[in-house]
């Protein structure tokens, strides 16, 4: 019974892995999006009895024990997605609103649940004159938000903000010593994965203002991984069709 609840963990993995191939190709044309990996690790189950000290065992205990998965059981379960940080293509777009940096880091958003950190440069301009994401979320600069009150806009390649040929803030630009440990929230905005990660200014970016970095997502890559996916949630299911033909078997040789 143990290599059914096995099988099982593999079914629910192969489901993990093919959202994340999913939404990869969903995100192919999002400036800034950075595709994501499913990381597995096997989970060695010794007795269903023992006290539940890890998230692993909470995780099998509740989703793949029953009182027949006695003994010794091997599970294959997520460890954790990672985001594929590489950048994208650099697209030119002749929009002076729209931003792309040309190095690590992520620009600062002032949104209304806190501090959001985003590649995604397409920027917009509210009623106010503010930098603002496609959400209306506010661009920050070293000094705070970035309000645009004439009409020439120039971003230098450091992040000097002028307007009118005048100075007036620096865009606020951090790194993370672990980027691929953030967490991935909706509208191309990231915060850290845990309370230890902090942000930290970087000025030595370079910003290239007229335009976006695409999606590192290669949708024909994607494509290939979805195959691959689907092949081999069919050769689980076999497995699982065949263990079935023995289990039906063993009863059978048992009622003799």
């Amino acid at each position: 019974m143990s290599s059914t609840f096995s099988l099982l963990s593999a079914f629910k993995g192969l489901q993990k892995k093919m959202d994340a191939v999913s939404n990869n190709l969903a995100n192919v044309n999002t400036p800034g999006f950075k595709r994501d990996t499913v990381v597995f690790k096997e989970y060695y189950n010794k007795l269903v009895g023992q006290d539940l000290e890890s998230a692993e065992e909470h995780i099998v205990q509740s989703e793949f024990q029953t009182p027949y998965s006695r003994g010794s059981s091997s599970f294959a379960i997520v460890d954790h997605i990672s985001p594929m940080m590489h950048k994208g293509d650099f697209k030119a777009t002749n929009n002076p609103n729209d931003l792309a940096l040309q190095t690590d880091g992520f620009f600062v958003v002032d949104s209304s649940q806190g501090l959001r950190y985003t590649r995604n440069g397409q920027f917009l301009r509210d009623g106010q004159g503010y930098l603002t994401t496609t959400i209306g979320d506010r661009v920050l600069g070293k000094t705070g938000a970035i309000k645009i009150t004439g009409q020439d806009f120039i971003v230098e390649s450091d992040g000097r903000i002028l307007v009118d040929n005048a100075e007036i803030d620096q865009f606020k630009v951090v790194i993370f010593e672990q980027p691929f440990r953030l967490t991935k929230l909706g509208n191309s905005y990231w915060v850290p994965g845990s309370n230890t990660q902090k942000p930290i200014d970087n000025d030595n970016f370079v910003v290239q203002q007229g335009s976006i970095e695409s999606s590192n997502v290669d949708s024909v890559l994607e494509t290939v991984e979805m195959i691959t996916v689907n092949r081999s949630y069919e050769a689980v299911q076999k497995a699982m069709h065949a263990k079935g033909g023995l289990d039906e078997k063993s009863i059978s040789i048992a009622k003799i």
